[in-house]
């Protein structure tokens, strides 16, 4: 059963001519695979350090990333042939909290805005961006409040997540506000300083801050401070 895998890798050169996702496709059978105990849990393990193929190294880190969630609570045979926007919803939201979780664990955004690339699910991202300042305005400490705005960020950035989405991600937050602050008691203390680092990082513009909702005090620019929000103190 490995020789056959190991065959399946090496041909992914010649696969990916007319099947570019084969990579990502034979990574989710090897870690189903690993999962059903077709393959032996080494399986991953003994091909590191002798991959030069990228194909092959995209397929094998595909298989670890769904084996890692998996422990997190994934269900390995819901990526038994579907994908993108043919998984379910709940589903998709589910696997962006564990790659967050995964991502404040590890600190690798790079391996992050991968696993966020795999999902193939452009059009939810907004969905990602939902979850992420969710998970700020719900963590203690600023450890994820740091992290989370250097994800969004280098996604931002790179592109990966659009204006747009990012933009539907933070609205559909200040629509929400009011409903979270009654478990999360600073939720809009702590969304508006999340919201001010945004915008002074680049991630929104000057519109988008504006929009944050608050509550108990006013947001205001003077002429003088060149723009910068003022926020009265607690």
């Amino acid at each position: 059963m490995e020789k056959s895998f190991d065959r399946l890798l090496r041909e992914l050169p010649d696969l990916v001519l007319d099947t570019p996702g084969a990579p990502q496709l034979v990574g989710q059978f090897i870690a189903r695979a690993v999962s059903d105990q077709i393959l032996s849990n080494s399986y991953i393990e003994g091909y590191k350090g002798r991959v030069d193929c990228e194909y092959t190294r995209a397929a094998l880190d595909r298989a670890a990333v769904l084996l890692k969630m998996s422990m997190g609570g994934l269900r390995i045979d819901s990526h038994w042939g579907s994908g993108g926007g043919q998984r379910p919803v709940t589903q998709l939201i589910k696997e962006m909290n564990l790659l967050l979780k995964e991502y404040i664990l590890s600190g690798d955004s790079k391996e992050a805005e991968r696993c966020l690339r795999d999902l193939e699910v452009p059009h939810f991202h907004h969905e990602f961006v939902y979850e992420a300042i969710v998970m700020v305005l719900e963590s203690k400490g600023e450890k994820t409040f740091k992290m989370v705005l250097q994800l969004l960020k280098s996604l931002s950035a790179s592109s990966v997540i659009t204006v747009d989405q990012m933009r539907r991600g933070y609205e559909r937050v200040y629509m929400d506000i009011a409903e979270i602050n009654i478990d999360v008691p600073r939720a809009y203390f702590i969304l508006e300083h999340f919201v001010d680092k945004s915008f002074s990082m680049g991630v929104i513009d000057v519109k988008l801050r504006d929009l944050c909702p608050c509550r108990g005090r006013k947001r205001f620019v003077s002429e003088g401070d060149g723009g910068v929000v003022k926020l009265e103190s607690y």
